[in-house]
């Protein structure tokens, strides 16, 4: 068992463990601070594990292997780096294109493709797109305010390939690209607003609970 990064506070403990002759992650809020790993960690958990069943034998995603309990998930290891490491060819990024329209028309918007940390690609330049719990899911055909919602959320990944695009290989990103790499509308603030909000309030609360 090797662990990618240690639990505490409101991050989840990252482990590599071996299944069956092969490896895997676990994903684990249960060494979290306090009320968080009671409260938010299993929302957080059936968050990542709704959206990987949604997207379930898509190349690029990592298949969920089953959940531990409520406040753990056992999902594929793949082996790959953070994007700006490895620095790509230019059909890597074609490749990611298309993974994210695969995303969308199953109906998950990532929404945190901005982080370095969620877009990783390997020594082949297969991309891979990992931690799904701040995803928005499409809602019913009948949902339209929802469903809009959902579409503007699509944009903001797109952005974000954008702009991983204009700072990692310039040379390719069209004039387009640099148009939305650049974008700053109302949901690149919220997505934003809403993870910065969620993180002061829970560290509040896990400094709080720690102290009692």
């Amino acid at each position: 068992m090797h662990s990618f990064r240690r639990g505490g506070g409101t991050e989840p403990e990252v482990v590599i463990v071996a299944i069956d002759g092969k490896r895997a992650v676990l994903k684990d809020y249960g060494r979290s601070g306090g009320w968080f790993a009671w409260l938010l960690g299993p929302l957080l958990i059936r968050r990542e594990a709704q959206a990987l069943e949604r997207l379930a034998g898509l190349p690029g995603i990592p298949a969920l292997i089953r959940r531990i309990d409520t406040r753990g998930v056992l999902m594929e290891y793949v082996p790959a780096e953070p994007w700006p490491r490895m620095q790509p060819p230019a059909q890597s990024f074609e490749k990611l294109h298309a993974l994210v329209a695969a995303m969308h028309s199953r109906g998950v918007a990532h929404c945190d493709l901005r982080a370095p940390s969620n877009i990783l690609v390997d020594a082949n330049g297969q991309p891979y797109i990992v931690d799904f719990v701040a995803r928005i899911i499409h809602g019913a055909d009948w949902n339209s305010p929802w469903n809009w919602v959902f579409a503007k959320f699509c944009q903001a990944d797109r952005n974000a390939l954008a702009k991983l695009k204009v700072r990692n290989a310039p040379e390719l990103a069209t004039d387009r690209e640099r148009e939305m790499a650049e974008h700053r509308g109302f949901w690149i603030h919220a997505i934003r607003s809403t993870g910065a909000g969620l993180r002061s309030f829970t560290r509040l609360f896990v400094v709080r609970s720690n102290h009692k």
